[in-house]
């Protein structure tokens, strides 16, 4: 019987879900971090939350280990070169945390455009004075939402922030069809239009070499000066300097962030002392309610590889620098 290791903090009710899913098919062992991952000399599938895998760990990795599943759907943490090039297959949950993920973003929006952390501080002060707060509040009815990307998660944003009534644009590297964007009803337009016209700014795009510190001096510089940034993708896309100082400057009117590049920041990093800017530590992919969706996903990939079905290329984020067999 093959054997899956579960790595790093996967929730509780996940490794539970996944044990319950490889029931008479998989032995299912644990290891709290990559050392001890390494030394399970008979795995063949990880399992990896909250670890990262560089090439100096995957090259410690036992000769059978076939492939490597993120909980999630980020996979900076992981060299996919080096895993490829051992022919270890690295694959995401793709569209497994798309719902919670773009809730976030949209609470983050609200509580953004409605000053909502002021409000909440004032009525624990037992404060009823709040109109300054309010000449300071916006609607997300009849702005302009610009979001840099247009996968599983920005789509789901597009469609809720549309029953606010805003209008939504977007740019992708990768353009939808036009039936796909009249479907959704948004618009394609380029990165400096965007910036230039949107209200909301909402960021749902891969940590690439391409993307790291994309939303820079220069960007901020062609915001609205009422503008807000959004931020539940990867935090190193985001210069945080140029951040603080374009929100301290006016440059850009503030920011809901649930990522922020060093994360976690020591409590007496001054980005708490500016009431403008909302951050929350990086919550936004999980809930005990989708935590069963996302082990569904896994040990179907899994399961799948284990049988020997075509897993497709859905889920896989190193095709190009697997050995070419199949």
């Amino acid at each position: 019987m093959n054997t899956v290791v579960l790595v790093g903090n996967i929730p509780q009710e996940g490794k539970d879900a996944l044990r319950r899913q490889f029931a008479n098919k998989l032995k299912v062992v644990e290891a709290s971090n990559a050392e001890e991952a390494a030394a399970v000399q008979e795995a063949k599938y990880l399992v990896v939350r909250g670890t990262k895998y560089p090439a100096e760990e995957i090259a410690k990795l036992p000769g059978g280990v076939r492939m490597l599943t993120r909980w999630g759907v980020g996979y900076d943490s992981v060299d996919i070169e080096a895993a490829g090039k051992r022919g270890i297959t690295v694959t995401i949950c793709t569209g497994g945390n798309a719902e919670p993920v773009a809730e976030l973003t949209l609470l983050l929006m609200l509580a953004a455009c409605r000053r909502l952390p002021q409000l909440l501080d004032r009525a624990r002060e037992g404060r009823k004075d709040k109109e300054d707060l309010i000449s300071q509040s916006l609607l997300l009815e009849n702005k302009t939402v610009g979001l840099l990307g247009m996968g599983n998660i920005g789509s789901k944003v597009a469609k809720m922030v549309q029953s606010f009534g805003a209008k939504v644009q977007y740019y992708d590297a990768f353009r939808l069809d036009e039936a796909r964007e009249r479907q959704a009803n948004v618009s394609y337009v380029s990165l400096d239009t965007l910036l230039l016209t949107s209200d909301i700014v909402s960021l749902h795009l891969p940590l690439l070499e391409s993307t790291r510190g994309m939303i820079d001096r220069s960007a901020f510089g062609k915001m609205k000066n009422s503008a807000i940034l959004i931020n539940t993708a990867r935090g190193p896309i985001v210069d945080t300097d140029a951040l603080m100082e374009a929100v301290q400057s006016g440059t850009i009117a503030g920011a809901a962030l649930d990522t922020v590049s060093g994360e976690p920041l020591p409590a007496d990093h001054p980005i708490f002392q500016n009431d403008r800017i909302i951050l929350t530590p990086h919550a936004g992919g999980n809930t005990s309610d989708n935590t069963e969706n996302m082990a569904r996903i896994i040990a179907n990939c899994i399961l799948d590889v284990e049988q020997g079905a075509d897993l497709g290329q859905k889920y896989i984020v190193n095709s190009q620098y697997l050995p070419q067999r199949q």
